[in-house]
């Protein structure tokens, strides 16, 4: 495990791209059937976010002052896909990282995280959206309302992720591939990660591809403590926030 920061940078403040006085763009929805040259991922819509890849919902019209500002925001974000959940809602919301299509600008919602090395993009994914590293994040980010763990963008590189320098390449490659077979499965909310079969099917994914109990008893082991502490990270009023969704005693 290390900081975030040590392997990827994050993306820049929101209000370097939308502000009324020193924001770059002026934003707005994106029209039917336009392809923006500017797209951003602005905002949350729980419903449009249960798969790995969301869709930019807002754009931006560079505001004529700001021309320069607005090209060096694009040019550290132009290759970016990779995106944290800042404010996340446990028990509405299901990702704490997402991918874009396309390069995208982040916003308030979800800002740009940019791998060192394009090859980290996907272990990143995978990890931030397993059991474990939801746990990291709830633990690492504000948590004054239940059912909601927040993070400012300038703690972003502190939190804690998986070392992606260590993977050797077969592993980086079995990453492809699980992102491209989890890309289009749909995980319940955060706070239901106990009942969700896909959350535990990432988990699981991930352990063989990290080496993690290679003996099958070892693994079955702890597959059986990882379900333990997702019931256990579930009944905390801090993630479940009250809701009628919370495991059952």
């Amino acid at each position: 495990m290390v900081p975030l920061g040590e392997v990827a940078d994050r993306g820049v403040v929101h209000r370097e791209i939308s502000n009324e006085r020193q924001g770059a763009f002026d934003v707005r929805s994106i029209n039917e059937g336009e392809v923006p040259t500017y797209p951003m991922l602005w905002s949350h819509n729980c419903e449009l976010e249960r798969c790995f890849i969301v869709s930019p919902d807002k754009c931006g019209d560079v505001r004529p002052e700001f021309k320069v500002r607005a090209d060096d925001i694009w040019e550290k974000l132009k290759g970016s896909k990779l995106h944290s959940n800042l404010d996340f809602q446990l028990n509405s919301q299901s990702l704490s990282m997402c991918r874009t299509p396309d390069p995208c600008i982040g916003g308030r919602a979800w800002p740009d995280v940019i791998p060192d090395n394009n090859e980290h993009e996907f272990p990143l994914l995978l990890w931030a959206n397993s059991t474990l590293g939801l746990l990291v994040f709830w633990y690492s980010g504000m948590r004054q309302q239940q059912g909601r763990s927040i993070l400012t963008i300038s703690r972003l590189p502190d939190l804690p992720v998986l070392d992606v320098r260590k993977l050797t390449k077969t592993q980086l490659e079995k990453c492809q591939m699980l992102f491209d077979t989890f890309k289009e499965r749909t995980f319940l909310p955060a706070n239901e990660a106990y009942r969700d079969p896909v959350r535990k099917d990432l988990d699981a994914e991930l352990f063989k591809m990290l080496d993690l109990g290679k003996d099958e008893g070892m693994s079955d082991s702890l597959l059986e403590g990882l379900d333990l502490l997702r019931r256990k990270w579930c009944s905390e009023p801090s993630v479940h926030g009250g809701k009628s969704t919370r495991p059952k005693d």
